[in-house]
């Protein structure tokens, strides 16, 4: 019986935490979106144009990142240490590949959007991620300090 009330109490943790990065992941999109339109001050029409195509390109970037981790993972020198090296250079080229990937879906992102958005709200929206990437950083560095000083 204790194992069974065990095994469904780590269930439901597990069920949790997954919501819990869901609702996490979620929240940090929605901050996104809103610290860049505010940055860029899209028009309504703009707008309308602009937010299907950064979406596409968002999921697309995320799932070739996903690729890029699952692949690193494989090449840690604790994995390869066994591996051939014809093995070892197959997923060397696979990383490679998907970083050629990732930079020719930031070129088609950006012909993209000459047509949208000026040249210069391109720009802003380059420096308005950058920046956002580091308010992030800044806010959970702060944020786990003060749960070690706690």
């Amino acid at each position: 019986m204790k194992k069974i009330i065990t095994l469904i109490l780590l269930f439901v943790c597990t069920i949790s935490f997954g919501q819990d990065f869901e609702r996490k992941a979620e929240r940090v999109k929605a901050l996104r979106v809103a610290f860049i339109s505010n940055k860029l001050d899209l028009t309504s029409q703009e707008a309308e144009k602009f937010w299907p195509i950064f979406n596409k390109f968002s999921d697309n970037q995320l799932d070739l990142h996903k690729q890029k981790r699952q692949l690193m993972l494989k090449l840690k020198p604790e994995n390869t240490a066994g591996m051939s090296d014809a093995s070892t250079l197959k997923l060397l080229n696979e990383s490679e590949n998907i970083d050629a990937d990732l930079e020719d879906k930031k070129r088609q992102f950006v012909k993209d959007l000459q047509g949208v958005i000026s040249p210069q709200k391109i720009l802003l929206l380059k420096k308005a991620e950058e920046d956002f990437k580091s308010t992030l950083l800044k806010q959970f560095k702060n944020k786990r300090n003060r749960k070690n000083n706690d």
